[in-house]
């Protein structure tokens, strides 16, 4: 079951690029088969996301050391609660 939980999201978002890819393929009218440029699409669409997710985590990392160290208890704690705060919605 665990595998499904990263495996979908994975999915829809390189699905989701292939068919923006498929389709401007297909619009611009060029020839030739467009499915390696939906393919491409998705897999660019998938590493800017997953860069996107990872530059967020360690900004949001680095910024609660440097509270940490300045010793603001206040603000650790907030950048601490962070993460949990986005999942609820309220972020």
């Amino acid at each position: 079951m665990g595998v499904f939980l990263l495996a979908v999201p994975v999915l829809l978002v390189v699905v989701l690029g292939y068919a923006v890819g498929y389709t401007v393929w297909e619009a611009a009218g060029l020839g030739g088969n467009p499915e390696p440029a939906g393919w491409l699409t998705g897999l660019a669409l998938l590493a800017a996301v997953s860069w996107l997710l990872l530059s967020r985590r360690a900004r949001l990392r680095r910024a609660r050391r440097r509270a940490r160290a300045r010793g603001d208890d206040v603000e650790s704690a907030r950048l601490a609660g962070e993460p949990a705060r986005r999942r609820r919605g309220r972020g």
